[in-house]
């Protein structure tokens, strides 16, 4: 290969890498409104999902059998079900603060 060519590639490189930079900081700080708002709501959605893997584990670790008044499958429909609206509710009211973490870390 000839010098012209590597010092052209690497000046190009350089351009690029420059001009990347100055694009990820333009797009910073271009946000809008609707940026934060649909970050805010996927960090909530986040949390929920978290909440959700934890309610999850502790209803795995409940004796169904000995349960007198287990209503079987319908139930465990009904539980899941209610389970996703607790872990909604969690990541809402901002109690455990995991969505606010995580929306703090990439804003």
């Amino acid at each position: 290969m000839e010098t012209g060519t590597i010092e052209g590639m690497m000046n190009s490189i350089s351009r690029f890498q420059a001009d990347s930079a100055q694009s990820s900081e333009a797009l910073a700080r271009s946000r809008s409104g609707e940026d934060e708002a649909a970050l805010r709501e996927a960090a909530q959605q986040f949390e929920a999902l978290f909440v959700k893997q934890m309610l999850n584990s502790m209803r795995a670790t409940l004796d169904t059998s000995s349960d007198m008044l287990y209503g079987g499958l319908s139930q465990d429909i009904f539980e899941d079900m209610l389970y996703d609206e607790y872990s909604r509710l969690f990541a809402k009211t901002g109690d455990l603060g995991i969505a606010d973490l995580i929306y703090r870390q990439l804003q």
